[in-house]
């Protein structure tokens, strides 16, 4: 029986033949394990047995020999670190009896444990447990190896719930979040839709307003009153239309060339300004430029010279006023008579356009001065263009680079000097380039369409402009929708954003 005389574990329970009930075994001196933390379980150094019992004198069966002789195999190679082949030889030990032992869930809990396999230990120890051993060193080993396991356990479910948690609240924030989108991007289509039909409003007025004074002008049935139509519109079809009405009811002397040199014919061909000039424009206000050899000066109907040929430049006559420059570059500017507007000079001037005309400083800075001669806008821009209903484009220089934007009559920025190109407004939408692209803005320098045109050319009668993108040939409305020609309909066109 000296094999069985083998110490199994510092527990002190012997393997065969004793109940889990047993009575306690006598004291060893084997050292007792290290106690398991509860919290963050590492495994364990092995501990080697070194104590001694002797099992009880009984008879065993060939199952129980079978059993413990798997189980001595599996001592022999725990103490070796063979913690692999020592839990196949507790299998084998508890197939051989048909039930796991105490001994057997003690020393698979504390292998378990060692190697990180907490499910394991925690398994064979609560299996272990219910079997209620006997509460001796081994007894303590299992209860501290049984708590940092459901501790574990425990945590890992805590951590799982927080983590889902999360989610759930992540979850919640991104459902938040896109619907915060979806209303915002409702909100600028709604914002988008609002300013569209704030300026066909105002595109509407604006149309208005040009017949009211085109009516205006035709119930006062003088020239005069159909000049100074031209000059508050000065673009469009309407100023043509004007234009055609007063040339029809009081035309002016044509201009003609004759052996090199320009004069004037009336509606007889007969000569009412003999040919003698190098350059000539037509009529405005009543007015005609002319120029001799690099001098331009202003003649009447009949021939007259009303301002001498003294300029290096002139500019026809608006608002009662024309801009000239002397041959030392000043600039100002002459009533009809060649009397100046004011005493102030310039480095530059251009003609008056809707009541208000750009002249330039010493440092060559454009601003805006009134009929009267008065400055409405300072001089800080360094081009400045000709005011076309109620807006006019200016620029400004970035290094050796101008960029372009637009003003109001009030010296206010409508947008600012960013554009690479600017056209002036035409029925109440103007033309911009930036980097490369073409688009439109409203009169309030809202985008009516995106910056992503080839080109987009003048608006057509039919209320239509021609443009390209991505390749395609098509039409945008003043709304800013794009169309396209097909077998004489005109059809939508819908581009991918």
């Amino acid at each position: 029986m000296k094999k069985f005389i083998y110490i199994v574990m510092a527990a002190g329970l012997a393997f065969a033949g004793v109940s889990a009930n047993a009575a306690p075994a006598k004291k060893t001196t084997a050292k007792s394990t290290k106690t398991v933390k509860t919290a963050a379980p590492a495994p364990k150094a092995r501990v080697k047995a070194t104590s001694k019992f002797v099992i009880p004198q009984h008879t065993l069966s060939a199952k129980e020999k079978s059993a413990y002789a798997y189980y001595l195999k599996a001592i022999n190679n725990y103490s070796e670190g063979k913690g692999k082949a020592a839990l196949q030889e507790l299998d084998l030990c508890d197939k051989a009896l048909g039930y796991a032992t105490p001994r057997s869930n003690y020393l698979r809990a504390k292998i378990a444990y060692e190697t990180g396999d907490y499910a394991t230990a925690r398994n064979a120890s609560d299996s272990y447990f219910n079997a209620k051993p006997i509460q001796d060193n081994g007894y303590a080993e299992m209860k501290s190896i049984n708590d940092a396991t459901k501790a574990f356990f425990s945590q890992q479910a805590a951590n799982k719930e927080a983590a889902a948690a999360e989610a759930e609240i992540a979850a919640a924030k991104a459902a938040a979040e896109k619907k915060a989108a979806a209303e915002k991007e409702q909100e600028e289509i709604a914002a988008a839709r609002a300013r569209r039909e704030e300026a066909r409003k105002n595109r509407d007025a604006i149309i208005k307003k040009v017949e009211a004074d085109l009516d205006e002008a035709r119930q006062k049935n003088t020239r005069a009153a159909y000049q100074e139509f031209i000059q508050n519109h000065p673009y469009g079809k309407s100023r043509l239309t004007a234009e055609k009405e007063m040339n029809e009811k009081w035309p002016y002397p044509t201009r003609t060339l004759k052996g090199n040199k320009y004069g004037f014919v009336d509606q007889k061909g007969k000569f009412v300004v003999k040919a003698k000039y190098d350059n000539a424009s037509p009529f405005e206000e009543d007015l005609a430029r002319v120029g001799v050899s690099g001098s331009s000066g202003c003649v009447k109907e009949q021939g007259k010279e009303v301002i001498p040929l003294k300029y290096r430049s002139a500019s026809d006559f608006s608002y009662g006023y024309a801009a000239v420059k002397e041959a030392n570059g000043t600039a100002y500017f002459i009533d009809k008579t060649g009397n100046k507007l004011s005493t102030e000079t310039f480095k530059d001037v251009r003609a008056f356009s809707e009541g208000l005309a750009a002249v330039s400083n010493k440092a060559g800075l454009y601003g805006y001065i009134d009929k009267t001669g008065k400055q409405v806008i300072p001089c800080q821009y360094n081009i400045a263009n000709q005011f076309s209903g109620m807006r006019a484009v200016v620029g400004k220089k970035d290094g050796k680079v101008s960029k372009y934007g637009y003003i109001k009559k009030d010296g206010t920025a409508l947008t600012e000097c960013i554009y690479d190109e600017a056209q002036g407004f035409q029925g109440g939408l103007a033309r911009i380039k930036q980097n490369g692209k073409y688009g439109l803005i409203d009169w309030n320098g809202s985008p009516v369409t995106s910056v992503v045109f080839d080109y987009i050319t003048e608006f057509r009668n039919d209320g239509y402009a021609r443009a390209r993108r991505n390749g395609v040939e098509v039409l945008i409305d003043r709304n800013g929708d794009t169309w396209s020609e097909v077998n004489g309909n005109v059809i939508p066109v819908k581009f991918k954003k």
